[in-house]
């Protein structure tokens, strides 16, 4: 007996993807991954994790390496912290603008340490070309209503804000004396003369 046409299922084989989108959808599935264990991951955990065979990740990649560096670079992309300082609100106090910037320099500058740490990256991160100083232009728009506060240059501040986040985020030189970001902005918004 044949079934009615209606009953009749057919699978349609999926679309084969691109190859540089076989690569961004390994990579995004195995980032958490990356994140937890660095360069001490397996093969095999990476394309368990990612839902394929070894052989596709070697496909896609060429070798471990490869989807390693690959994985680094995606993981140091600066364009999600420019996003969150794109957020801090322009109508802000100076003070808590400040703030909001020191603290998520600090929280970019850890994420950035573990990250090399993981990697086992010795000296400063490879920056891409493309690689701007996008988030000065942000730090610009957002004291920009404040100007009129400022006894130095804009970017000043902001050179001095990242220099204050970054000594800050170094975890060995501050566990003696731990300073908030609110107490760091206030420095660098009024110096220390009384």
């Amino acid at each position: 007996m044949a079934l009615p046409e209606e009953f009749v299922v057919v699978r349609e084989r999926a679309r084969p993807l691109a190859p540089g989108e076989r690569r961004e959808r390994i990579l995004e599935a195995v980032l958490p991954l990356l994140l937890e264990k660095g360069r001490d991951v397996t093969s095999r955990e990476l394309a368990e994790t990612a839902g394929i065979a070894e052989g596709t990740v070697f496909r896609a990649f060429g070798d471990k390496d490869s989807l390693l560096e690959a994985g680094l670079q995606k993981l140091l992309d600066p364009a999600p912290f420019r996003e969150e300082l794109r957020r801090i609100p322009h109508d802000l106090p100076l003070e808590d603008k400040v703030t909001a910037i020191v603290d998520g320099l600090r929280g970019r500058f850890r994420e950035v340490f573990r990250i090399m740490q993981l990697f086992q990256v010795q000296g400063p991160p490879r920056r891409p070309p493309e690689a701007g100083e996008d988030w000065l232009e942000i730090v610009r728009e957002l004291l920009e209503p404040d100007i009129h506060r400022l006894a130095v240059p804009v970017d000043t501040v902001a050179w001095y804000i990242r220099l204050v986040a970054f000594g800050a985020s170094i975890e060995p030189f501050n566990h003696f004396r731990p300073f908030d970001s609110a107490e760091l902005a206030t420095v660098v918004v009024h110096g220390v003369s009384a």
